[in-house]
């Protein structure tokens, strides 16, 4: 008997009072004879996840982004206090647009910078550096000795005389090049920042401090003074800053999967269904990080678009499902059930395969791609209930149009007598010759993969 025509015996006539409640596997009885009880359950942790989820923060950490335990980073790790320059830092840039930075106006304002820069929570104070800071020396060799002194010498007062001895402090120093511009047209801050604040022990909240950043350069830049920061933290407060436009892309993607996920079944409360049961997944993921204590990195914000669309594709089977079963004459609680019966030990097969996938990425000792795959795990897991057993339950209560059940049956019943000519031409891989041709010409091209991988270089 052919596939088709076993589906079409199960729901065909299939009325409510005919079926058997007691029928099929002991997850299926518990799942339909309970119904309320779970669509209660599901709602309550939905409300609860919900809640959990708006705790969830965006931010991210200098060290999760390398391989702490190779030997060279743990070499680095353990003289850090020794290697200026290395590591967690940003580079204020203070140019200025007219003449040098030789100018009373211009180091007062410097000064100004690098005092608001110093108090600002997570910066590693004793290491900062720029001209204004005692560490910023100058030495020289005289007739008398060696001789030195910081940079901005203490009686600086603004005047001529003073600049000139600024300057001629800095071409001794061997900043040139480093704190200073060759040109003499800009100077650096260098800003070296803690990933944990020593008293609370709290991560540095990199979204509060480039918006401290940008505030400062909006405070002082103007047409004759311009700021440039570069690091890693303003490069993450950048990435936090543009999540409202993540949230517009993830909405413009919900929108098109909805009409796609429309055109195709042409049933306006299924599709509803299943963009309402991925987007559950989507916040019960969302709510479980926090409550297991993670925060959601910006190199993995894009995870919860990819359990989206997961849950969009398996919702999509169970509702073709009981559309089909639906169009043969099924009631919709049976037909939810014969779908459920059907589709859920393949569709658990799927999904555990996808979290296993992901779960393997743990064994990279890079804590950023652990994150990434401890959230992809979490999301796909939850796909489980949301949409292998929630969405069957509500398609169980609101039924389907039944003008796209009928429609589903007819493509049914032409899908089976006109196969599909890409279809017929991989049935052809199932005999003997082609089964052996393509075997052969996969290996073929293993080898020579692997070959090319050998030149791989990242």
């Amino acid at each position: 008997m052919k596939p088709n025509d076993t589906e079409r015996n199960l729901a065909e006539g299939q009325r409510l009072e005919d079926f058997d409640r007691q029928s099929g596997s002991l997850l299926e009885r518990l799942v339909f004879n309970g119904r309320p009880l779970i669509v209660g359950v599901c709602v309550l942790v939905t409300v609860v996840l919900g809640y959990q989820a708006t705790k969830l923060r965006l931010n991210a950490g200098f060290e999760k982004m390398i391989p702490t335990r190779h030997p060279y980073i743990v070499n680095y790790l353990k003289n850090r206090d020794e290697l200026v320059g290395l590591g967690n830092a940003i580079r204020i840039a203070v140019e200025t647009t007219e003449g040098t930075i030789f100018d009373a106006a211009y180091l007062e304002t410097l000064q100004k910078i690098n005092d608001e820069v110093f108090f600002i929570p997570g910066v590693d104070r004793p290491a900062m550096k720029s001209l204004w800071t005692p560490a910023t020396r100058w030495a020289a060799v005289t007739e008398d000795g060696l001789e030195g002194g910081p940079v901005m010498p203490d009686n600086y007062d603004g005047s001529p005389e003073s600049l000139a001895e600024v300057r001629l402090n800095v071409e001794r120093s061997g900043e040139i090049g480093q704190l200073v511009a060759a040109n003499y047209r800009s100077s650096v801050i260098f800003v070296p920042l803690l990933d944990t604040d020593p008293e609370t022990g709290a991560p540095l909240d990199y979204s509060a401090f480039s918006d401290q950043l940008e505030a400062l350069r909006d405070k002082y830049q103007t047409d004759s003074l311009k700021l440039h920061i570069t690091g890693f933290a303003k490069i993450v407060g950048d990435l936090i800053e543009g999540l409202q436009q993540v949230l517009m892309f993830f909405a413009v993607a919900v929108g098109i999967a909805a009409l796609i996920l429309y055109g195709y079944t042409r049933c306006l409360r299924c599709t509803g269904l299943v963009v309402v049961c991925s987007l559950v997944a989507v916040v019960w993921q969302l709510g479980l990080l926090p409550t297991l204590g993670y925060e959601l990195d910006p190199y993995s914000i894009l995870v919860p678009f990819l359990v989206f669309s997961i849950g969009m594709s398996h919702g999509a089977q169970k509702m073709r499902g009981i559309l089909f079963d639906v169009g043969l004459g099924a009631h919709k609680l049976v037909a939810a059930r014969l779908t459920f019966r059907r589709l859920f030990l393949p569709g658990v097969t799927a999904l555990l395969s996808d979290a296993v996938g992901f779960a393997v990425l743990m064994i990279i000792q890079i804590q950023v791609i652990r994150d990434l795959a401890i959230a992809a795990s979490i999301g796909v897991a939850v796909l489980i209930f949301t949409n292998l057993a929630l969405l069957p339950l509500l398609l169980s209560y609101t039924g389907v149009c039944p003008h796209a059940a009928r429609r589903a049956a007819r493509q049914k019943e032409v899908e089976s007598r006109e196969e599909h000519p890409v279809w017929r031409f991989l049935d052809l891989f199932t005999t003997r010759n082609w089964a052996a041709g393509a075997v052969v010409t996969c290996a073929l091209l293993g080898v020579v993969g692997v070959g090319v991988s050998q030149h791989l270089r990242i």
